[in-house]
């Protein structure tokens, strides 16, 4: 019962996940530099990309049935009337589309929107995919509801825009944070797990033994429950140790469930990553999609897992899907919009970070204007607070000159964790500041299996990630024309933070 990734005390793994279906994307090619965010990394990360695999999943098994079933999946998708412009071009040229993850099971008031990808698909064949992270502290626009009432413009969470004003109001929460407009809007909750797991008549997952200690928690009548990785009355789940298939009710439960998971809402996230791969798999490779009933079934169950405005169309989600594709060989740019923790001189009220917020504690996380500038940018997009787009590269330290040496004190660094090993990127980050380093913690990298350290670098920048690298034994330097300023991945091999002893350049740290 060994499986190829993720493995943890008490997380579920799959039997059978091929490399090439890996939702993590970590084919040959890809880009180890994709940014994230500097909230818990590995949630975001994962979250972003099993969210992904999903929309993928769906988009594939709408198309399958061939085009010529548009008027049955025209029929079949939920439609909601946003007001948003179309062109009639059906995605060709450039396109942004909203892709929204949703939770909206009875005993929620409204929606809750725990994923949220702005994805922009260039003329020119590139894609990137910006996700931002739902306790984002932001203005929410005013707005009226449909009882006619007016709401003034508010500071709140970013995932508020959705659960108070719905899918509008979480679009003009977007077009506001970024100058960029929404093409296409394409949402789908959990009950798409359900759906879809039926159809293909369910997926085998392994339950892992965990040596966890059982989890006590208050349910919302205030009775006291017991969790467990294999028992889990909080969502339902029962199941394991050992392989069982799952599906319907127990499907959904199995990817809802968090109580009772050492790492909560990461481990849960890993459990949704693992579940679409399994999901891919006995697609691909059993015999629904040669077996015409079943894919009806298919088509029917993916395409009631949607909701989609009144201007997209079959054929832009046929655009999407072909952009996609490139998810695990690198070709897609996936950002994060990076986030910290209040800090007592930006308002938090202790020092965990919580703030104040419409009279209650909340825990949030800040994003700097600037940073969401340069990632907006290039993609034609404006941030409210920035700085102008010619300084939008201030993220890098002075250039120097060729052959200078850099003191810590004149190093602007991000740093990533590229290795498996949980809170590294913090723990770096950390080190790196005391020894007198302008430092980030910018969350994972894209790829989890680096095992040495590398130091990527922009235009100008050789100084400066010499000095990261001398500070960083064992790492090797990486010229990188795409990358703005100074990244450090950081490999499993990883020791410790020195105080750097720079040489001329030349007689540094190797290149590669």
């Amino acid at each position: 019962m060994t499986a190829p990734h993720l493995q943890h005390d008490a997380v579920d793994s799959l039997r059978v996940l091929p490399p090439r279906l890996d939702p993590r994307g970590t084919g040959p090619g890809r880009s180890p530099l994709g940014l994230g965010s500097g909230g818990p990394p590995p949630r975001r990360r994962r979250g972003l990309l099993a969210f992904l695999s999903f929309v993928s999943c769906c988009v594939l098994v709408v198309t399958v049935g061939g085009w010529a079933a548009y008027s049955f999946i025209n029929g079949k998708v939920n439609r909601i009337d946003l007001g948003l412009g179309s062109d009639g071009s059906g995605g060709v040229g450039v396109a942004n589309y909203l892709l929204v993850g949703t939770d909206n099971r009875p005993g929620l008031e409204g929606q809750r929107s725990d994923t949220t990808i702005l994805a922009h698909l260039d003329k020119d064949g590139t894609t990137t995919m910006i996700s931002f992270p739902r306790d984002m502290y932001v203005t929410i626009p005013e707005y009226t509801d449909d009882a006619g009432k007016h709401h003034a413009a508010t500071k709140n969470k970013f995932n508020a825009a959705i659960s108070s004003g719905g899918p509008s109001l979480l679009v003009k929460t977007i077009q506001s944070l970024t100058g960029m407009q929404v093409d296409h809007y394409i949402s789908m909750d959990l009950q798409g797990f359900k759906k879809i797991t039926n159809a293909i008549g369910g997926v085998e997952v392994c339950i892992k033994p965990s040596t966890a200690p059982p989890q006590r928690f208050q349910d919302d009548s205030g009775r006291w429950r017991v969790s467990t990785n294999t028992n889990d009355p909080m969502s339902g789940f029962q199941g394991g140790p050992g392989t069982i298939q799952v599906d319907g009710d127990q499907a959904l439960a199995f990817v809802r469930q968090r109580h009772g998971l050492p790492a909560g809402d990461t481990d849960r996230i890993s459990r949704q990553q693992q579940f679409i791969g399994a999901m891919f798999h006995k697609i691909m490779n059993g015999d629904t999609l040669t077996n015409p009933i079943k894919v009806g079934r298919l088509v029917s169950a993916a395409a009631d897992a949607l909701t989609l405005d009144e201007h997209t169309k079959p054929a832009d989600l046929r655009n999407l899907g072909t952009r996609i594709k490139g998810l695990a060989s690198g070709g897609i740019r996936m950002q994060t919009v990076p986030t910290h923790a209040p800090t007592r001189a930006e308002g938090a009220i202790d020092d965990q970070g919580d703030i104040r917020l419409h009279g209650s504690r909340a825990s949030v996380q800040f994003y700097r204007p600037d940073d969401l500038m340069q990632i907006v940018s290039p993609l034609g997009g404006r941030v409210e607070g920035a700085t102008s787009t010619d300084d939008v590269g201030a993220g890098a330290g002075p250039a120097l000159a060729p052959g200078a040496t850099a003191s810590p004190s004149q190093v602007r660094v991000a740093v990533f964790n590229g290795s498996s090993r949980s809170g590294l990127a913090s723990k770096v980050t950390t080190a790196l500041t005391r020894k007198g380093f302008h430092a980030r913690n910018a969350g994972n990298a894209s790829v989890l299996t680096h095992e040495t350290s590398r130091v990527a670098y922009g235009p100008g920048q050789e100084a400066e990630a010499r000095t990261v690298a001398a500070a960083v034994p064992g790492s090797s330097v990486l010229a990188d024309s795409s990358v703005t300023g100074v990244q450090l991945i950081l490999g499993s091999n990883f020791t410790e933070v020195v105080t750097p002893t720079v040489a001329p350049a030349g007689a540094g740290a190797s290149d590669v």
